[in-house]
């Protein structure tokens, strides 16, 4: 019996090595260089990862938060300020106005949220194409079927200046990446659509609260 027992094993560990070499990442009992390897790309790409939300987070909060400490704006609006533009993007213009924090501030703000938020997706859409080939395949796929799109076969990238004003700063990210435009121009182009739009919003605002004869 203990020599079946022991027959059986034999045959059983010849098997898995002749289907599962020792160089792959499921040789748990190895630390060869395929899994050293694997264990550096994951940790670089979390480095990278914490970096880039790092500095979404600098650009989208700390910026606007720093002048109002600087010129003793009222917290608690910009706060909101901030909370509301993550959820309504350039609509939370027209609060802050009701708030009654500057206008210029106000685009000041909003601007820089929407920065943080765009140069953020852009990264981390670089990232996971870069380290997963499951994100890459599933990309490409996209790109081909958004190829076959009749507004952006006409607008091309300058179909992002009306995306960003009627679907959004979290859409436009997504779909630049997918159809492969230049990142710098994309951004560019993104953040000339929103600014503009959140001009005509603020403007808009002032003049309503005006006609009303409602003082901020």
């Amino acid at each position: 019996m203990y020599r079946l027992v022991r027959n059986l094993l034999q045959r059983a560990d010849a098997d898995r090595e002749s289907i599962l070499p020792a160089d792959t990442c499921l040789s748990f009992l190895n630390e060869d260089p395929f899994t050293r390897m694997t264990s550096a790309s994951v940790s670089c790409c979390m480095r990278d990862l914490t970096m880039t939300i790092a500095r979404g987070f600098f650009i989208a909060v700390v910026l606007p938060v720093a002048p109002a400490l600087l010129f003793n704006i009222p917290m608690p609006s910009v706060l909101a300020l901030i909370a509301s533009t993550f959820v309504i993007e350039y609509g939370a213009a027209a609060a802050g106005i009701g708030m009654g924090l500057p206008p210029l501030y106000v685009l000041y703000a909003v601007t820089n949220i929407a920065l943080g938020v765009t140069l953020t997706l852009f990264d981390i859409f670089d990232l996971l194409g870069r380290n997963y080939e499951r994100v890459s395949g599933f990309l490409a796929k996209s790109s081909e079927r958004a190829g076959r799109s009749v507004f952006l076969k006409k607008y091309g990238i300058y179909g992002l200046v009306p995306c960003v004003i009627t679907l959004g700063f979290y859409v436009c990210p997504p779909v630049s990446w997918v159809m492969g435009w230049p990142k710098d121009t994309s951004v560019l182009l993104i953040m000339g659509g929103y600014i503009g739009i959140s001009v005509v919003t603020i403007l808009a605002t002032l003049g309503f609260f005006k006609i009303m004869g409602i003082q901020i």
